[in-house]
């Protein structure tokens, strides 16, 4: 392959990578325990308001929920410029979120030695892309679209700069612990985000990997 198209693609894929830490600090979001619901209740209430938040593009809401171990990464006021610039098209690439929120599902809640409470919520979620200064040719579309594949993604390319991104089996991690107050927050699960590796435990983490394969699993035998 040409060279220039190779360094052209990998300079895209930064983009896609800014579009998943992006998310992830997205859905780092504290929701509020109430003491007269179950545990499963209080997570489908802070999924629903997470994804209405990141719907109507309500960034301090987001940032006022999240988790103060957030903050020890990126400060409020980059994390809300990442918001504006991602979501609002004032940077290289600009992000549109559909303002329905996907049917999801809730797991089971685990615990990890009586100090963590954790549980995982899965969804498919649909996003559009569009690049300001780039276009992808042909054999960059294909590219794109195995690379895509393979992080368990489908991309529908609407025009040379402008694509359609389906994330099926999205998976959120629910989570209540000593540094949440003992309430619940949400962070989005990427396994090749350095950020759930800072946060999170290694005992959750391999269950959330078996998880998010399980979820994959099931959808390659719903589709054969």
């Amino acid at each position: 392959m040409n060279p220039m198209k190779t360094h052209q693609i990998n300079i895209k894929m930064k983009y896609f990578k800014l579009l998943f830490l992006t998310l992830v600090f997205c859905f780092s979001c504290q929701g509020f325990a109430q003491s007269n619901t179950s545990d499963v209740t209080e997570i489908k209430t802070i999924a629903n308001a997470m994804l209405n938040d990141v719907a109507t593009k309500n960034y301090d809401a987001l940032i006022d929920k999240m988790h103060p171990k957030v903050f020890s990464i990126v400060p409020k006021e980059s994390l809300k410029e990442i918001f504006k610039s991602t979501f609002e098209g004032n940077g290289a690439v600009s992000i549109d979120m559909p303002e329905e929120k996907p049917d999801f599902k809730v797991s089971e809640v685990f615990n990890i030695q009586d100090t963590l409470k954790y549980a995982f919520i899965s969804y498919d979620m649909k996003m559009k892309m569009s690049f300001k200064d780039q276009e992808f040719d042909e054999a960059s579309q294909d590219m794109m679209k195995n690379i895509m594949k393979s992080k368990g993604m489908e991309v529908n390319f609407i025009s040379n700069n402008t694509l359609d991104v389906f994330a099926n089996n999205s998976m959120t991690i629910a989570l209540k612990d000593k540094e949440s107050n003992n309430e619940w927050t949400v962070l989005n699960y990427d396994a090749d985000s350095p950020l759930v590796y800072q946060i999170l435990p290694s005992e959750l983490l391999e269950k959330a990997k078996e998880y998010k394969q399980n979820l994959m699993l099931e959808s390659t035998k719903k589709s054969e």
